[in-house]
């Protein structure tokens, strides 16, 4: 508890300034192992993968559209805010007290501990190092347990029989799953799919309309078994939608845990543990398509929960937003602030609506505009007048923070919703849906460090050198 409230007191101020500067490119950052790098484009017609692994040395490094270089203004309302003295000294002396008895630590104080002197740019190589291998070493133990046999873990008949190989560096992948359909009453919709996989991860496609989540019943009953917290719990988890919807809505819902019991639970036994989401790392908007997370290991979720906590994870979207963004805006350092309204006589959350203020938590994106486009006006002008055509841009979106709704509260302060976007630009929603299905946002790059190979775990690279 004090290891969170001081995490937060130091999260009163910008969070890791300088990592603006810092390259998207992987071979600029890791001294060690591989950097994943997956990307999956939407486009009307079909949408095509490519999935890459790349070494840190740079040597087959890509250029990224959000460059270390770029340069230009920013939206900026956050107040540089150096750390208390009295927190910096909290830390210090929780640190002693944190490394002598890190090995009774279990893994979400582990996770607490990284992440409240990461948020407050105090995590230094040793701290980490130790608290990784502590992590790696719960894990290992987690997976070499005996697991109950999932019911819904059987793969279903012919699934895995054909298989395409993606290669990228001379290094072969495992089998890539190709999407599948799933009906729902008069409805098709896309199923998920496998992009790679590491031999403790899995990059999963998430096409829109599903919803990333666990069932809060189940997952609270599961933390309270275990004296646990369930790992969607904060909001600086990810972009998800931040409401339940009610017995009713939630039975007609495509729901990706489900998905992930029924496929990956005969082979992965995490994929059967509510408390870990099923292996899932982190949230996607039900109607934002892309790059998904899902750990097939306890060590390959502790390892990748690390990263998260670390602000190591790299995530970028492509939207298309309304009106014509200015090409020299780059950053938008505004505070958002997370609204709730609960269910009468209920913890249900019902809504969630986000918005930018001085008493919000710190918030970064990077924005890089790549187009600036029109497309004619609906409905004519008056008499005697031409309509002005409609202007849009398509940008790409990198996430610093993650905050419920981040990127859609951004783009509104700024004054370019995003198209088709049914809660921050509801005016414009009932003109977008006739051309435009759902919100358009999707996440198209995921970058992280890659767990160190199983013989190596406890060792060298578990500490991370």
């Amino acid at each position: 508890v004090l290891l969170c409230t001081a995490g937060r007191l130091a999260a009163r101020g910008p969070l890791h300034p300088g990592r603006a500067a810092a390259s998207v490119t992987a071979g600029h950052r890791w001294v060690a192992g591989h950097r994943w790098v997956g990307r999956r484009w939407c486009a009307s017609g079909g949408a095509t993968a490519s999935v890459q692994v790349q070494p840190t040395d740079g040597s087959e490094g890509s250029s990224e559209v959000l460059s270390a270089a770029a340069s230009g203004n920013f939206v900026d309302d956050s107040e540089e805010v150096d750390i208390p003295p009295e927190v910096a000294e909290l830390f210090d002396t929780l640190k002693g007290e944190a490394l002598r008895r890190l090995d009774e630590f279990g893994p979400i104080h582990l996770f607490s501990l990284c992440w409240a002197y990461s948020t407050a740019r105090l995590l230094d190589e040793d701290l980490q190092s130790r608290i990784t291998k502590a992590a790696l070493k719960l894990g290992e133990a987690r997976d070499a347990s005996p697991h109950p046999r999932s019911k819904r873990g059987r793969p279903r008949e012919g699934e895995g029989e054909e298989a395409n190989v993606a290669s990228a560096g001379g290094a072969e992948e495992e089998a890539i799953v190709e999407p599948h359909g799933v009906q729902q009453g008069q409805k098709w919709y896309e199923e998920p799919s496998i992009l790679a996989e590491g031999e403790h991860w899995l990059a999963l496609y998430k096409p829109p309309h599903w919803e990333v989540s666990v069932d809060s019943k189940e997952a609270a009953k599961a933390a309270e078994r275990a004296a646990a917290a369930a790992p969607f719990e904060d909001d600086d988890e990810g972009e998800g939608d931040g409401e339940e919807a009610g017995p009713e809505q939630s039975r007609n819902k495509l729901k990706l845990h489900s998905w992930i019991r029924q496929h990956m639970a005969a082979k992965y036994p995490i994929c059967t543990d509510p408390i870990e989401a099923f292996g899932l790392m982190h949230r996607l908007d039900a109607q934002t398509s892309g790059v998904l997370m899902c750990a097939k290991s306890y060590v390959g979720a502790y390892w990748l929960r690390l990263q998260w906590c670390s602000y190591a994870v790299d995530k970028e979207y492509v939207s298309l937003v309304h009106g014509w963004v200015d090409r020299d805006i780059r950053e938008i350092h505004k505070r958002i602030r997370i609204d709730k309204k609960k269910a009468p006589n209920s913890r249900r959350t019902i809504s969630t609506i986000c918005s930018v203020g001085p008493n919000g938590k710190p918030s970064f994106t990077e924005v890089c505009t790549l187009a600036h486009l029109t497309r004619p006006a609906a409905s004519a002008g008056g008499e005697g007048q031409v309509a002005e055509p409609e202007r849009f841009s398509l940008v790409v979106l990198k996430l610093h923070t993650g905050r419920t709704h981040q990127i859609r509260v951004h783009m509104q302060s700024i004054g370019h919703p995003l198209v088709c976007d049914s809660k921050y630009a509801v005016e414009k929603q009932q003109a977008d849906s006739q051309w435009c299905p759902r919100n358009f946002l999707h996440t198209f790059h995921l970058g992280f460090n890659d767990t160190p190979p199983s013989e190596t775990l406890g060792g060298s690279a578990a500490e991370g050198e």
